[in-house]
């Protein structure tokens, strides 16, 4: 068996591992220097990282790398409830890669990307919050975080755009 197909498993882990340290690094740095003094409004830097590795290492990679961010924020820095409020952020906003892959694939830029899954975002938190605190008085601050979601996405499509290109597609194996 030659050596690189031996070493893709090994390879594609350590992309995995990298990128998920970045993603750490990120909503870490973001949780501790908030930008905008709202609740709930980030910058959203780990969701590029998410991005760019669902296009260039594939869908199980990024959901992987999404999952694994999201247990190890709560397990470290946070609680349960801020692990049920991003666990539905990051699956909205992972299910708005999938459906722009899918649906939109041509029609879609990063940057309408980074909106898309900005958005998403801010809904499922806005349901989270919902669900724990009742009421749909929470739901009326939604209109004022997707404001703000799409200039945080537009700035998180913009580094993808810069990021995308700088790590490779990966050899010897099939995204």
């Amino acid at each position: 068996m030659p050596s690189s197909v031996k070493s893709y498993p090994v390879r594609r882990l350590t992309t995995d591992a990298l990128l998920l340290c970045v993603a750490l690094m990120l909503s870490y740095l973001e949780a501790l220097l908030p930008i905008v003094p709202l609740p709930g409004v980030r910058l959203g830097l780990a969701q590029s990282v998410v991005t760019v590795a669902y296009f260039r290492l594939g869908r199980t990679d990024a959901a992987v790398i999404s999952a694994a961010r999201v247990a190890l924020m709560a397990l470290l820095f946070g609680s349960v409830t801020s692990l049920y409020f991003s666990a539905c952020g990051a699956l909205l906003s992972y299910l708005g890669l999938y459906l722009g892959d899918r649906l939109l694939r041509k029609r879609c830029s990063y940057i309408g990307l980074g909106v898309l899954c900005a958005a998403l975002h801010n809904v499922g938190q806005c349901v989270a919050a919902a669900t724990l605190f009742g009421g749909g008085l929470l739901l009326t601050y939604l209109p004022a975080l997707l404001v703000v979601a799409c200039a945080m996405g537009a700035l998180g499509g913009v580094i993808v755009c810069a990021l995308i290109g700088r790590i490779p597609a990966p050899k010897g194996g099939t995204v």
